[in-house]
């Protein structure tokens, strides 16, 4: 279960508002990219990955382990992601799973952690099993690669061995540690493999594409750019943090690195690093002080979700800008900056190359942790201690720390203890871990009115909730996981910019129109429950209009309900998600004579459980800003072929086609209809035959994925890939089953 209660507050002493607005309006906004970080390039350790490779694809059928040895800076971590994000080893092996250690670590957690990647976002019901037994039987004739990452001793191993089954089909464990004993201890049939630090060719060649983003080295900086690497010993973090430190008007300065060669060869390599993060972090703006430091309340080595991030960002008020439309580019910004001067990780992109998720660099969530104790960003209490002394200083963030080991040492009465000793009290509950189900957690809603952002979307909140709920009136961002949801239970959060729900049952009132701060909607399903001349009175009132709306969906809405006047309330919707109500099964000539209309301002349109006529595919393709089109669940009528050849869908980048029900894709000008796609994704699309071969020649395509089809569009891709060989951004990763 996952549960975030913050509300960190903007300290007056290190930040003023108008420092921030005005920072952040200088912030640009992010041009469209595949995001390919430059850190996680293997300079100089290709021979090394192939190596690993074909251990992992090749060899013994038994269950091995493979333990990468290597000293802290040497990027352990970021040569198996490598390795673990190749095509052909997602490919390879039926179930993959990451699981990052630390020094110091809970056994159970890690089992649930390994467990819930496994069954992919379901609920973990443990019941009278232990969890080793459910990992054990959930990997049970499966071909598994599980990476055990930044393990520190064995008796971790000792417990966890026994989950893994050998079914003698190529199974593989990866395991990276610092200490030989650990590898020695864990061998199986591969020798421990020692990661080589860099020579001095590999490491100029790595400073030089990190600090000029894989341009080439100015003539004038050659030498002490040599002098720089050498002083780093072959030590890649090291090499990329010193590159990230330097701000880039200034890099091309020798000045510049010839200081940082001097500090270099005066300090230790700990002494070195952490002043290269030091020194990166003065020079960010004090908004973006705030998103590292809010980051590193994180565990160590967690996989923060962007999207999440990016809206708990605005909800705490860290970014803003005067032209409230661009919070969210802004906010990418932020990242974007954060990523660049090597401060974040990138762990997982999407298809598009957006970045999925994130973490915090194990030694930059280090120095985190010492900053917000230095800063007084956040005052930790772990566990609660009635007897610890008070804090003047009103300056101070006040928080109650909840973390995994913790259970239920918390009570409502501890909390309003506190609360009195220490006036205005914040409440932060670790993401990565759970409250248990037998915890009461709405006594303590109670106590902490002035709660920003709720996330307990892995919780499952029993029925009385709805009261606990009333009084969080700051809320800004609402996740929760709710049996049944009546939305006059939150009609009261006027300050709400996003609302995420999982309920089993929806049901939402015109009212939710009057929230004019809603940003994001994201319910698994819902529909609005009109009642008599409400529709009416809705589209034609000039008063109800939602200038903030980015994101809607899954919106179960009916024909009529689609029309342009409807869409008008939406002036600056971004993102839809729709699943049309009323295309059941309807006669084909009733089918032919639909017409929708959608929201010209959209650019990420999905669909569900529609017949697909001319028609609707005509309309979609009047969206001229439409960048990403997925559709689900999708019929077409007549001989079930989908012929694209008279329209053009100028700025689409992302189409992902999921069960929909097509036997023949015509599309002869394929360059033509989609001149900029970069990205197409075929799903079980079990009837389709063929991709369109004209697919090969959009040069702008980078990327096709093609699983669970007949094994001709697998051929197809392939066909595509043969025509394509030559590029070597070009890819297509195929997963075929009989």
């Amino acid at each position: 279960m996952t549960s975030l209660l913050i509300k960190p507050i903007i300290e007056a002493k290190l930040i003023s508002m108008e420092d921030i607005v005005e920072s952040c309006d200088r912030t640009p906004t992010p041009a469209k990219r595949r995001y390919s970080p430059i850190d996680e390039e293997l300079v100089g350790l290709q021979d090394d990955a192939e190596r690993i490779h074909r251990h992992l694809t090749r060899g013994t059928k038994e269950l091995d382990v493979i333990s990468i040895v290597g000293m802290p800076g040497q990027s352990k971590t970021t040569f198996v992601r490598r390795l673990y994000n190749n095509p052909s080893i997602v490919s390879h092996f039926d179930v993959r799973v990451w699981c990052s250690f630390s020094q110091t670590y809970n056994v159970g957690k890690l089992l649930l952690e390994i467990l819930k990647q496994i069954i992919a976002g379901k609920r973990v019901i443990v019941g009278g099993r232990s969890m080793a037994d459910m990992l054990r039987k959930s990997l049970m004739r499966k071909r598994y690669l599980i990476v055990l990452d930044d393990m520190w001793e064995i008796k971790a191993w000792d417990v966890l061995r026994s989950s893994f089954p050998d079914d003698r089909i190529g199974s593989r464990i990866i395991l990276t540690t610092p200490l030989e004993q650990v590898a020695r201890e864990l061998k199986h049939h591969s020798y421990p493999f020692h990661l080589r630090m860099l020579d001095g060719e590999e490491s100029f060649v790595l400073w030089q594409r990190t600090a000029f983003q894989g341009e080439i080295c100015p003539p004038e900086l050659l030498e002490v750019g040599r002098l720089v690497t050498r002083e780093c010993n072959g030590l890649t973090d090291l090499i990329i943090m010193i590159a990230g430190s330097i701000p880039k008007k200034e890099r091309r300065d020798p000045k510049s690195w010839l200081k940082v060669a001097r500090e270099l060869r005066s300090q230790s390599f700990e002494e070195s690093l952490m002043k290269m993060i030091q020194s990166s972090f003065d020079r960010l703006e004090d908004h973006l002080k705030c998103c590292l430091l809010y980051m590193g309340l994180f565990p160590k080595g967690y996989e923060i979700p962007v999207s999440d991030l990016l809206k708990w960002w605005i909800a705490e008020e860290f970014v803003q800008t005067i032209d409230t439309l661009k919070l969210e580019e802004t906010s990418k910004s932020c990242l974007y900056d954060l990523v660049d001067r090597y401060l974040i990780t990138v762990t997982e992109t999407r298809s598009d190359g957006e970045i999925k998720h994130c973490k915090v660099r194990e030694e930059v969530h280090d120095f985190c942790s010492r900053k917000i104790r230095e800063e007084k960003f956040m005052q930790l209490v772990v566990p609660y201690n009635p007897h610890q002394p008070a804090v003047d200083t009103d300056e101070q963030r006040k928080c109650m720390y909840i973390h995994d080991t913790m259970k239920n040492e918390y009570s409502s009465d501890k909390a309003k203890s506190f609360e009195k000793t220490q006036g205005s009290l914040e409440f932060i509950a670790h993401p990565k871990f759970s409250i248990p189900h037998r915890t009461n957690l709405y006594p303590l809603l109670n106590d902490f009115t002035l709660i920003r952002v709720l996330h307990l979307l892995d919780m499952y909140l029993e029925s009385s909730w709805a009261t606990a709920f009333q009084s969080l009136t700051h809320l800004r961002y609402l996740a929760i996981f709710v049996k049944e949801l009546d939305f006059k239970w939150l009609s009261h959060l006027l300050h709400l910019q996003t609302l995420r729900v999982r309920s089993s049952y929806t049901m939402i009132s015109p009212a939710i129109w009057r929230m004019a701060k809603l940003r994001h909607v994201d319910i698994n399903e819902f529909s609005i429950t009109w009642e008599e001349n409400e529709r009416v009175n809705f589209v034609e009132s000039s008063e109800i209009v939602l200038y903030n709306l980015k994101t809607l969906g899954m919106f179960y809405m009916s024909v009529v309900d689609m029309t342009p006047n409807f869409w008008g309330k939406f002036p600056n919707l971004e993102e839809l998600k729709l699943h049309i109500d009323e295309f059941g099964d309807v006669p084909d000539d009733s089918v032919l004579s639909i017409k929708l209309d959608f929201p010209s301002s959209l650019k990420v349109l999905s669909l569900c459980d529609i017949f697909l006529t001319d028609e609707i595919v005509l309309t979609i393709a009047r969206l001229r800003q439409l960048e990403t089109l997925k559709l689900s669940e999708i019929y077409l009528t007549g001989e079930k072929i989908l012929d694209l050849n008279d329209n053009e869908f100028p700025a689409l980048r992302v189409l992902k086609l999921h069960h929909v029900f097509m036997i023949r894709w015509i599309c002869s000008n394929a360059s033509s209809s989609f001149p900029l796609l970069e990205t197409l994704v075929i799903k079980s699309c079990s009837k389709l035959e063929e991709i369109p071969y004209s697919f090969a020649d959009i040069e702008a395509l980078q990327f096709i994925e093609v699983i669970n089809c007949g094994k001709s569009v697998l051929e197809s891709a392939l066909e595509i890939q043969d025509c394509r060989f030559e590029e070597s951004n070009f890819q297509v990763q195929v997963s075929y089953k009989d």
